[in-house]
């Protein structure tokens, strides 16, 4: 053979070789980790950094989210000489790419949350929030975007409303802060960013709620949520729209992966990995959290529970116990929200135990309600805050009939039925005189003490608590 034709068989050779190539499906991944709920839950930072770590020394590009409720629950955070910042110097140490915001964001008021968009070294989104300009959020963006092993991703954010169209938080906290609902703009943000390999939602809504968006918007490729605090173990899909959620407190990190192939996303999948049971920790997180916790003033005891507490009626009954026996109020009543941690172990009582119980630590609000009124609050609690009213004073019994409650019948701590026309003195935290929506004639006045001064209080009186067997509502 001559050589001219050796060098076109070559030739020939070469260019089939790279016409293969060139139609050969490139493949292409984004792997995303994200948590929720977090509330300030510092003590679990250093065996999830250590995860994290773990992950990105496979996966070098792995993109890190919160889905809010970054705050409140930890009085080490909640109530360090600079509110919060203990969480995001964790959370930058750690490398947290994005975060949306939760309704507990605000719990310090729009100040509070000015400074937390300071300090954070990453970006925060929420599609369905403005603020006034003289509050200066410059941190906070309707969406964000990021490029990844050549792929760009769009992730917007958004927030969940109330009945009074707020998210969850006291309304005294809103100031220049304007929502409106997130179906009403999810659209317009999704339709800008359509240059985007796929769209992410980095949602504040809760899982139901989550999958109610995912029906409706099925150009997401993913909706990654919070605010409902549950752990979505296997894929779930909407349509084809995944939904995950890592549960709360920092004990799981949920680890999705996005396969693309040729610019197109063809498969997702998600995992759970617990935080809890990973076995390395950090160590300059370690010293974090160590300098953090070494406030002697939140470890002085307050009392001593004698009995293991594992429900959240059980605490709410001390709550309300502690308010109605420090007023001498007839009724004294809890949201279920407002209580924080459902168990407690037989041990000495601490600050910081009773700053995580109630973080808030809101104004307490007397009222004189008639009985008819007083089952009003009791039926707009359980629509509102989700769940039936904690209370001291009186036992009840109801029954839910398509998520109302019916049926009430109330008896009070003397052994007799609530009288529908007779007048109470009733306690009740702000939070729950300023959202709960009900008819009544007397719109409160403040006692000028806070929650957590009276249960100090109570607590100062009663060296010894028991509250392991109490529970006074019975669902028929």
């Amino acid at each position: 053979m001559k050589r001219t034709n050796k060098l076109t068989l070559v030739a020939c050779a070469v260019l089939l070789f790279l016409a293969s190539c060139e139609t050969k499906p490139k493949e292409q991944k984004i792997y995303i980790a994200t948590t929720n709920d977090m509330h300030a839950n510092i003590d679990n930072f250093p065996k999830m950094a250590a995860l994290i770590d773990s992950l990105r020394n496979v996966h070098p590009n792995l993109l890190l989210f919160s889905a809010g409720d970054n705050r409140s629950g930890n009085p080490i955070n909640d109530r360090y000489t600079e509110p919060s910042k203990p969480m995001y110097e964790l959370m930058n140490a750690v490398g947290f790419d994005l975060s949306c915001f939760g309704n507990h964001e605000w719990d310090g008021g729009p100040l509070a949350l000015r400074n937390v968009l300071n300090w954070a070294d990453f970006p925060f989104v929420c599609a369905n929030v403005t603020f006034d300009d003289t509050l200066q959020m410059s941190n906070a963006h309707p969406y964000v975007t990021f490029e990844r092993n050549g792929l760009k991703i769009g992730v917007i954010g958004g927030i969940q409303l109330g009945e009074n169209g707020q998210p969850d938080f006291h309304p005294k906290n809103a100031g220049g802060s304007h929502f409106v609902p997130l179906n009403e703009v999810l659209q317009q943000y999704i339709d800008e960013l359509n240059d985007c390999n796929a769209i992410f939602l980095l949602s504040h809504c809760g899982y139901e709620e989550d999958r109610e968006t995912a029906a409706q918007f099925p150009q997401l490729a993913a909706i990654f949520g919070g605010h409902s605090h549950t752990l979505v173990e296997e894929k779930q899909l909407v349509d084809s729209v995944m939904i995950t959620q890592a549960g709360s407190k920092v004990k799981f990190v949920t680890l999705s992966t996005f396969t693309f192939v040729n610019g197109k996303l063809v498969d997702k999948e998600m995992q759970q990995l617990s935080v809890l049971d990973y076995p390395k920790k950090d160590e300059k997180i370690s010293a974090m959290v160590k300098q953090y916790n070494s406030d002697p003033y939140f470890s002085t005891v307050v009392t001593y529970n004698k009995s293991a507490v594992e429900s959240y009626e059980s605490l709410g009954c001390l709550m309300t116990d502690a308010v109605r026996a420090t007023t001498g109020a007839d009724l004294a009543f809890q949201n279920p929200g407002g209580v924080r941690f459902d168990t407690l172990s037989v041990r000495p009582v601490t600050i910081k135990d009773l700053f995580a119980l109630d973080p808030f630590d809101n104004e307490i609000i007397q009222f004189t309600l008639t009985g008819e009124e007083i089952i009003r609050l009791m039926k707009s609690c359980y629509i509102t805050d989700g769940g039936p009213i904690y209370c001291s004073g009186c036992s009840y019994s109801y029954t839910d009939q398509d998520g109302e409650m019916t049926d009430i019948k109330v008896t009070l701590a003397n052994g007799k039925p609530l009288d529908m026309k007779a007048k109470y003195s009733v306690m009740m935290n702000s939070y729950m005189s300023s959202v709960f929506d009900y008819e009544h004639e007397d719109p409160g006045q403040s006692i000028f003490r806070t929650s957590n001064d009276i249960m100090l209080e109570f607590l100062s009186k009663n060296p010894e608590i028991d509250y392991g067997n109490v529970a006074r509502v019975i669902e028929q």
